[in-house]
């Protein structure tokens, strides 16, 4: 019956974060092409601004793009968007640091520190074994205040302002799940979590961020601790984007003649906003029904062909 439960509760899970997804490619979908920015875009729209990059592509104006081309103008949008993710993810750590210093004097101790670990293995212990595990219940999220029924503008509204959240490159380890946590403290890789490892690893973070060996993490040193490891997410995260990139020009350049046409260029386009005209009205809005999702037989390789063919750099 537990296990029953779990299945369950999972694929609640999967289908919400999949909707989720969905919903935060087609508001990134809409608005690089949307020229005029009513959140309305026609398919008339839709090949003129991808025409519009295709032109900007084609650096020595021959009228095809190649792959060196097509490469390039996606590094140039990839790191614009990384520079902003960076900015972001500085202000989130200062956030962090605030949060963290609970006396409120402009440092943290290695008490402060720890307990933030404290509180994160009693939160994600949820059957009081003394371990973090995959049989450890989800925990209950803090109860979210009664929705009001928003109108249709209101719930546009709401979701335009998820788009530099929906626009992100970077993605940094999280402790905000149950694999992140795994990722940053499971030393032994025996996909359970405990206290002592927490501590081990937290104690390490510790060490590196207190460059002055004071016996204190002021914001300046808790900072320069995670650009640091920020930065090598970054170079992580571009190394294997432009991986990808070489590996979608080839699927683009249909007639493997080294070169992309503008008809090569369009009907790839044309699939992405097909799939998200559910209503075939040559229109796409984010008032309109999301695109069905995949079978559960096909989930994981089609979520991730959902994923390319929805991505900005088509």
């Amino acid at each position: 019956m537990m296990k029953k439960t779990q299945l369950l509760a999972l694929s609640a899970l999967f289908t919400s974060l999949f909707t989720q997804a969905a919903s935060h490619h087609k508001l990134v979908f809409i608005n690089q092409y949307d020229a005029n920015q009513d959140w309305s875009l026609s398919l008339a729209e839709f090949d003129k601004a991808r025409e519009s990059r295709f032109n900007i592509t084609d650096e020595n104006n021959d009228g095809f793009v190649d792959e060196s081309e097509y490469v390039f103008e996606y590094k140039n949008r990839m790191d614009n968007q990384l520079t902003k993710d960076r900015q972001g993810q500085i202000k989130q750590t200062i956030i962090r640091f605030n949060a963290l210093d609970k006396n409120e004097n402009a440092r943290i101790d290695l008490a402060e520190y720890q307990g933030s670990g404290k509180r994160t293995f009693t939160y994600f212990d949820t059957n009081k074994d003394g371990v973090i595990s995959e049989s450890d219940p989800a925990p209950k999220r803090r109860a979210k205040k009664a929705e009001k029924t928003l109108t249709a503008t209101q719930q546009r509204e709401t979701q335009i302002k998820k788009l530099p959240r929906a626009k992100r490159v970077l993605s940094m380890p999280t402790t905000h799940s149950f694999n992140g946590l795994l990722t940053k403290y499971d030393a032994n890789d025996d996909k359970t979590i405990t206290p002592q490892e927490i501590a081990i690893v937290r104690q390490k973070i510790w060490d590196l961020a207190d460059e002055n060996n004071d016996g204190w993490i002021s914001e300046q040193e808790y900072l320069y601790e995670f650009e640091d490891r920020m930065d090598m997410q970054i170079a992580k995260t571009r190394k294997s984007a432009v991986k990808q990139t070489y590996v979608r020009f080839g699927i683009l350049d249909k007639d493997k003649d080294g070169k992309m046409t503008l008809a090569e260029y369009q009907a790839s386009g044309h699939r992405s906003f097909n799939r998200f005209d559910t209503d075939n009205n040559q229109i796409v809005t984010l008032d309109e029904a999301m695109p069905k999702s995949y079978s559960k037989k096909k989930g994981k390789k089609n979520v991730k062909k959902q994923n390319v063919a929805s991505n900005t750099s088509y």
